[in-house]
């Protein structure tokens, strides 16, 4: 699996921006203002952030170092320089502005997310999952890992440095507190604190499941939401120049912007609600082993019609549906199961995951000699048993670990 599968735009930024231009009086800083803003929210929008730790530590901290030196500056020039009776309104918002960048960035930092261990933790037996040989021939290695956890356990170290992760690999032990409600823990590997999400649970750690009803709902407010959307940018746009002239050109930006995320979140809504339509239909499909790694992607192999392997992959797996795979070796797919992105369920439950499908083997080659083509899965009965055909579709564990 790549990483393409799990990256999205992050759209909420152009939220926000769009919200912050519509309150912003339209004066001369609205020029400087908002094309500085366009660009650093399409940089948080577009830009990946790939390392974990610097997602996860350092942007949230100097964000919120940032936030508190400007509400400072704002605060400290309001009794400085009173501001005059036409820039009352432009004073103002610069205030609610930087309250809401404070709290914002303090939110997303939230020091107080993990509490530190109160008791003292625990020491464990551990393994490394996957072939770690070639950390010694050159191969980088990866900074979330996969550790079984001696008698039954699974851990998953989100943000594991290579030191911390060849010691563990050398001693086989490492130092755990208990998780919390969420499972989350924290773990000393040599004398240094990362953190990592643990359950003994071969279903995986609980999550909020997404709901079909409210899939539904989304689905028939999109498209009158979109129209109302890009109708309110079209009358901004005219308002202005109506009553601005040619200064009230700033508004197209704010009005591309809204009208275009509301669109695009239409679209989104409408796709993944044509995904959910038909009936459920199931795969025969199994897992690498016989549980869920928590706080990741859920990667196995399925069989594709006629027979040839295939990949998945679901993003936020609930664990009925881990469940399921473990169990019964079989994956619920919305509508005919086609290579793409597509809907998994459970009879019976109204709730979803999102997957994707991938060939391999046979099957890449037969989509690579048919551009556009689909590859289905076959409609296969819930009490037909085909192991052969599904070991066969099983080279080796270590690729879809």
């Amino acid at each position: 699996m790549t990483e393409t599968h799990g990256y999205r735009p992050r759209w909420r930024w152009f939220a926000l921006f769009a919200l912050a231009a519509l309150v912003h009086p339209w004066d001369s800083s609205a020029l400087i203002g908002l094309p500085v803003g366009l660009a650093a929210t399409m940089v948080l929008a577009f830009v990946p952030w790939r390392r974990a730790w610097f997602r996860r530590r350092a942007v949230p901290a100097a964000l919120f170092a940032l936030s508190v030196a400007f509400t400072a500056f704002v605060v400290v020039g309001f009794f400085v320089e009173p501001p005059n009776p036409d820039e009352v309104g432009s004073a103002v918002f610069a205030l609610v502005l930087a309250v809401a960048f404070l709290a914002g960035t303090l939110w997303w930092w939230r020091p107080w997310g993990r509490v530190p261990p109160k008791g003292s933790t625990r020491e464990v037996r551990a393994v490394l999952d996957g072939d770690t040989t070639q950390w010694d021939h050159g191969q980088e290695i990866p900074r979330l890992l996969r550790v079984t956890v001696r008698p039954r356990g699974f851990l998953t170290l989100l943000d594991c440095p290579p030191e911390q992760a060849r010691e563990l690999r050398r001693t086989g032990r490492l130092r755990l507190d208990e998780p919390d409600a969420r499972g989350r823990v924290t773990v000393e590997i040599g004398g240094v604190a990362t953190p990592g999400s643990y359950t003994t649970d071969p279903a995986g750690l609980p999550i909020r499941k997404r709901s079909l009803r409210r899939l539904r709902w989304q689905a028939a407010v999109a498209v009158p939401a979109a129209v109302l959307a890009v109708a309110i940018a079209v009358g901004g746009v005219v308002a202005a120049f109506w009553f601005l002239g040619g200064s009230g050109w700033p508004v197209l930006i704010p009005a591309l912007v809204w009208g275009g995320v509301a669109v695009a979140w239409a679209g989104q809504v409408r796709e993944t609600w044509h995904w959910g339509q038909g009936a459920l239909t199931p795969v025969w499909a199994a897992l690498p082993d016989r549980h869920v790694w928590p706080g990741t992607v859920v990667t196995g192999w399925l069989v594709l019609e006629p027979g040839w392997p295939g990949r998945f992959g679901i993003e936020h797996c609930p664990p009925e549906i881990a469940a399921e795979l473990i169990e019964h070796r079989r994956l619920w797919v919305f509508g005919t199961p086609q290579v793409g992105d597509v809907l998994v369920g459970l009879p019976g439950q109204g709730c979803y995951a999102k997957a994707w499908l991938s060939p391999a083997g046979r099957a890449a080659d037969l989509d690579a000699e048919e551009p556009g083509g689909k590859v289905a899965a076959g409609e296969l009965s819930a009490t037909r048993s085909r192991p052969g055909r599904l070991e066969s579709a099983r080279p080796g564990r270590t690729a879809c670990g």
